[in-house]
């Protein structure tokens, strides 16, 4: 989808860093935690939580912190699958406005669910969801020149606009993996090869680009078409 957050390929500057502070409050670490825990759940997945990101109307977008962003896609997420209701989340947003303590927590926790728990936000933290799926037969190879598709499309996808209608070569197969597209909309996994494509600066930006510059990144197969030599012609 088109939107405020894909600002790859503009001319911004160089990137400036803050300090090496992971969490600045205790609200960010809650968050990434938060996340973790609701992931565990298995109900959503990473796709879909950047989506809704990247419907955030684009004032708030800019103005909000990082964690922010998550927490607003985090709400979402456990609304839509049921553990919380918006009116439970103003509620207690309320109670917090108005000083009031959060209720006492009755009763002990399941063992088993803790260790759930616990187990899963460390596998997720530490080594990743593991997304890749068995490899299924690819139509392209490496060393293959290919066209990126002009990608205008209204839900999620992982195709930069910066390399739309661009031109680059396939430096290798990266494996299958769930199609983005598909899944930030719960239709399923349907998997794809990947490939890893290089294009060169001068494809990318024309004569101008800084000497030497190329960008690689992974693309669904889907996401372009081989350049046959009439075409490149």
């Amino acid at each position: 989808m088109i939107g405020v957050h894909d600002v790859g390929g503009y001319h911004m500057g160089p990137i400036q860093t803050k300090d090496d502070v992971v969490f600045h409050e205790d609200w960010e670490g809650l968050t990434f935690a938060l996340l973790l825990v609701s992931g565990v759940q298995g109900t959503w997945a990473l796709d879909e939580f950047r989506h809704i990101i990247e419907q955030m109307p684009p004032a708030e977008y800019l103005e909000t912190p990082y964690y922010i962003h998550w927490l607003e896609s985090i709400e979402e997420l456990c609304v839509r699958d049921g553990f919380v209701t918006r009116d439970e989340l103003a509620a207690r947003q309320q109670d917090i406005r108005e000083g009031r303590a959060l209720p006492a927590v009755t009763g002990e926790p399941d063992p088993e669910v803790v260790e759930k728990l616990r187990e899963g936000t460390r596998g997720i933290a530490y080594v990743g969801l593991g997304a890749r799926r068995p490899d299924q037969p690819q139509n392209f190879t490496v060393g293959d020149r290919v066209r990126a598709h002009v990608r205008a499309v209204p839900g999620h996808t992982r195709l930069p606009w910066f390399v739309w209608g661009k031109t680059g070569v396939i430096v290798a197969y990266s494996g299958t993996y769930p199609l983005a597209d598909t899944v930030a909309h719960r239709e399923g996994e349907n998997p794809e090869p990947t490939y890893a494509v290089r294009f060169e600066g001068t494809d990318l930006w024309g004569p101008g680009a800084e000497p030497n510059t190329s960008v690689t990144m992974d693309l669904y197969e889907s996401y372009m078409d081989v350049v046959t030599e009439s075409a490149a012609a």
